[in-house]
């Protein structure tokens, strides 16, 4: 089969792309002695995540307990789960899915440690806890070192948990390389602060985990930092490129569409709407768009309906047909693989893999 074959829309891979990312990121985390542990919420996909554990992953990581009932049944043993757990039911899957794998969490509470505790102490699981900061894009995470001090005490003296160190995710550094080194010394500042209170209170730190595919290669200049989560780098996409932490050449993942009317002058409209490349922005100050078609950069992804990519081509200086096809990077990734059952992997146009989302919409 080849890529002219699938039906539209189609998200296809570049293998030989694909294989030089994994390689890339891999090589520079054994020259930094960093663990790699990739975010597979980027693909969701075990074949993938085999892969990356092929390059040198030491682990994975997952967002929600669901994506990680689907790696562990496809044989992956040491998953952790960055995302903070509460609830009754989510306990009891998450001790569960302990007995039978490594499992860490993140957390920022004591309320969902105990919680976690609670049902760990009625079986003999045992969970790995890493304690979040928030260092800036204030999402999840606490903000002190003494907070940080408290639930690594508290977790310490709790039935079925076991405290391995810290995690942060720096998603406010996805800017432009100079804006992530200004950014990076309040990070390393809180990091200090905060190892420091866990050595003088004799917690021992195993792990000091950091996140992001643009802070990926500048995991070495992050204090204490020994693990790695980047997820988007397996693939890359438009916000990458414009943060300048990859190139067109890096990008693996392209949503393949058609061309279906030009009676609008100025416009030309696609298959490929908000469920095929999803509404996720373009991250960028003043940017705009849903995507980047690979040959035009003057053509602009202009609006998004369900069915319908709307395709502002004032710009353009090429000639737009009904039924030729197209190749879009998405904004995003992550959101765009999740809006499709399978995904392709092709070597040039020959398409060699077909992978089924088997983590898709695992949202609980």
């Amino acid at each position: 089969m080849f890529v002219a074959d699938l039906e539209t829309p189609a998200v296809v891979v570049d293998l030989d792309v694909m294989e030089r990312n994994l390689s890339r990121m891999a090589e520079y985390c054994r020259s930094h002695n960093l663990r790699l542990r990739p975010h597979t919420k980027s693909h969701k996909i075990p074949e993938l995540a085999k892969r990356q554990l092929a390059h040198g992953a030491h682990g994975i990581t997952v967002a929600k307990i669901g994506e990680a009932e689907v790696m562990l049944d496809a044989g992956f043993t040491d998953i952790m789960i960055a995302y903070p757990i509460i609830g009754t039911g989510k306990a009891e899957k998450l001790v569960d899915l302990a007995t039978r794998a490594e499992i860490t969490v993140s957390l920022d509470s004591v309320e969902v440690a105990r919680a976690i505790s609670a049902e760990a102490k009625k079986t003999d699981a045992r969970i790995g806890i890493l304690v979040e900061l928030d260092v800036g894009f204030h999402r999840c995470g606490v903000t002190s070192e003494d907070e940080v001090l408290a639930i690594a005490r508290a977790v310490a003296g709790l039935a079925g948990l076991e405290f391995k160190g810290l995690m942060f995710f720096p998603g406010h550094l996805q800017v432009a390389e100079k804006e992530r080194a200004d950014l990076r010394v309040a990070v390393n500042d809180f990091l200090e602060r905060s190892l420091a209170k866990l050595e003088d209170a004799g917690l021992p730190v195993q792990i000091v985990s950091g996140g992001s595919t643009p802070t990926a290669r500048e995991g070495h200049l992050f204090t204490g930092v020994n693990e790695i989560r980047p997820g988007m780098y397996i693939f890359n996409d438009r916000n990458m490129l414009a943060v300048g932490v990859a190139s067109l050449e890096d990008c693996a993942l392209s949503v393949i569409t058609t061309v279906v009317s030009t009676s609008v002058p100025g416009r030309a409209i696609v298959d490929a709407g908000s469920k095929t490349l999803s509404s996720d922005s373009y991250q960028v100050s003043g940017g705009t768009g849903f995507g980047m078609v690979k040959t035009d950069p003057d053509a602009d992804v202009e609006r998004l309906s369900e069915e319908h990519g709307n395709l502002n081509i004032s710009r353009s200086t090429r000639e737009y047909r009904v039924g030729e096809r197209l190749a879009i990077i998405p904004n995003h990734v992550c959101s765009t693989v999740n809006m499709h059952n399978q995904i392709y992997g092709a070597r040039g146009e020959r398409v060699e893999s077909v992978w089924e989302v088997a983590g898709r919409g695992k949202v609980q």
